[in-house]
This record gives C-alpha cells, sequence and structure tokens, in this order.
C-alpha cells in the first residue's frame, strides 16, 4: 500500500457528500460503520450501498445488545434515494453529518421492531485514503476512512437501554465495484489506541492471492505479508477468531489474536455472502476492538483450476 493520503484541505470535505456516478453500471457508492463494546456486549455493522447507474440502493443493518443481535434489515433492492449522503434515511439508517469526513450522527432502527440504536461517531484520525482495487479486486477505485470513537445507547425489544462507548471504524467508498471479484476474503479492522490500529486485508481472486492494509503504530506502515490464521464455525460461514501474524513493509511484525464474540451475515448480488466477527483482539499484551470478516472460496479460481489439470494445462 502506498503512503496513506490525508484529506485535510477545505477542498476535501466535497467527498463527504454523494459523487457523480460513472457510466459504469457497475458504479456504486458507499458508506459503513462498525464498533463493538466488549465491556457491555453493544455494537453493530452498518452498510448502505448506492448503485446509481442501476438505479437502485442497498443496506446491511444489524444492532447487537447483550453479545447477540437483536436488529437485522438487509435490502438490495430499495428505491435509489433523493437525499445527499451527507443527510440520507435509507433502510432504517438515519445518517446525519456533524463534521464532514469526520464525526456523525446515526440511528438504526427496524420493520415491526422497536429496538433503536443511537449512535454518535467521532473520529481521532484525520480522514485518509488508499486504493482498494488492484490485481483482480474491484470494490471502490476512490475511498476515505478513519477510525474514531463512538457513543450512545441502545433500545431493545423489552425496553431495556444498554449505553456504549468504543473504538469504532468508519468509511466511505465509490467507483466500479464487483463484490464477485473477491472469490475469498479476510480482513481485520482493529484499534488497541490513538496510536495503534491497523486494516489488514487477504484477498483471493481470479489473478491469484494479495495481501493490502497497514499498521498504524506511530506511522502508517504498509502490510508486505499476512498469516490469518483464520478459524470458522462448522456452519462453514461463521468467524471464530484469528491468530495472525502480519509484517510490514519496514520489518515489523505484528501477532494479533482474535476472538470473535457476535457474527452475522451480510450478502450482495450474484450469491456473493461474508460473514462478520465483532471481535476483542490482543497484541503485546494490549486489548482492543473490531471487526474480522471471512469469506470463503465458493468458486475454482484459474490457479485451482490449473492445479486440477485445467484451466488450459494439459
Amino acid at each position: 500500500m502506498a503512503t496513506a493520503t490525508l484529506l485535510t484541505a477545505p477542498g476535501d470535505e466535497i467527498h463527504d457528500r454523494s459523487h457523480e456516478p460513472t457510466s459504469d453500471e457497475s458504479w456504486q457508492e458507499s458508506w459503513y460503520l462498525t464498533f463493538y463494546d466488549p465491556i457491555t456486549g453493544a455494537g453493530g455493522s452498518y452498510h448502505l450501498g448506492l448503485q446509481t447507474p442501476r438505479g437502485r440502493a442497498d443496506v446491511w443493518n444489524w444492532t447487537v445488545a447483550d453479545r447477540r443481535v437483536i436488529g437485522h434489515f438487509e435490502s438490495l433492492t430499495l428505491p435509489m434515494p433523493e437525499d445527499d449522503l451527507s443527510d440520507l434515511d435509507l433502510g432504517g439508517l438515519d445518517i446525519r453529518t456533524e463534521r464532514p469526513l469526520r464525526d456523525y450522527t446515526v440511528t438504526a432502527t427496524y420493520p415491526g421492531s422497536p429496538v433503536v440504536s443511537d449512535i454518535r461517531y467521532e473520529a481521532f484520525t484525520e480522514p485518509f485514503a488508499f486504493g482498494l482495487d488492484g490485481d483482480g479486486v474491484q470494490i471502490g477505485s476512490s475511498h476515505y476512512e478513519t477510525f474514531g470513537r463512538v457513543t450512545g445507547a441502545v433500545h431493545d425489544a423489552d425496553g431495556r437501554r444498554t449505553e456504549f462507548s468504543t473504538w469504532a471504524f468508519q468509511d466511505h467508498s465509490w467507483g466500479p465495484r464487483d463484490w464477485t471479484s473477491l472469490k475469498s476474503h479476510r480482513w481485520i479492522c482493529a484499534t488497541f489506541g490513538e496510536d495503534l490500529f491497523m486494516s489488514v486485508s487477504g484477498f483471493v481472486t481470479a489473478a491469484g492471492i494479495r495481501v493490502s492494509g497497514y499498521v498504524f503504530d506511530g506511522e502508517f506502515r504498509a502490510v508486505e505479508h499476512v498469516s490469518f490464521g483464520a478459524s470458522v464455525a462448522d456452519d462453514g460461514y461463521s468467524p471464530l477468531g484469528c491468530d495472525a501474524q502480519i509484517w510490514t513493509i519496514c520489518g515489523r511484525g505484528y501477532h494479533v489474536v482474535g476472538r470473535c464474540e457476535v457474527t452475522d451475515l451480510n450478502s450482495h448480488d450474484n450469491g456473493w455472502f461474508a460473514a462478520d466477527g465483532l471481535t476483542v483482539f490482543e497484541t503485546g499484551g494490549r486489548l482492543g476492538t473490531g471487526m474480522f470478516e471471512v469469506a470463503e472460496c465458493k468458486t475454482l479460481t484459474p490457479a485451482m483450476l490449473a492445479a486440477l489439470g485445467r484451466g488450459g494445462r494439459s
């Protein structure tokens, strides 16, 4: 990964808003927030996508209390909203920009359910960008993200109120997106403090295997090699945790162990799906929180076909 690019110029704030799509039918724009408080057992994962050329939108919206999913709504065929992404109500997600690229208020609700999650997100990093595409991956060529903290409360179906205050991750990406370009992947997104956080991905694509991401440990350090050591439940998709070894280009290594405490499933077009685990991580004696996401391989890749004696090899 190249050095992270900060979005701190006055003109960069325009990227908080919706973007003009290209003529590519696969162009999409997404907004995402995830967090988990291991002390109270509250958390959530909130993702919306605007498929402007196709005239539809999608939402993954799930809320956790007492270490279990109490609200879940997913739709891939919502009508395109008329409002801008900076002030948008879609699929039970009400997102309001408080400070462009940095701070947001989110309310999550669910059809026919009294469950409500009220969230205030405040970034502790400046917004920064790096490319996600490359080597067969097409999931959003333009992108920014921040790490921060959330405060708020979840109200469950029995009227109980659970407050939370914890680390969180937020991102916004736009560009051509083909979820099926990811034949398999793993993603560690973990925060241990304002001085130590990471986003590390491993992808299997038609072009082969690649890693992407960084560890921020006083400064951004690009990842060169990852062994995720992923564990998956007997259902074949739910992550249980990881025992990862992460090496950066500058030679630093990190042993990151994660234990997923709550999991849920997200899907998209053409049968693509991935499972997310709200996770407690440990590295170097420090505890952190975040997400461990897993999608197991579901189709034969060119490398697998070649190993089987097909794919042009006699």
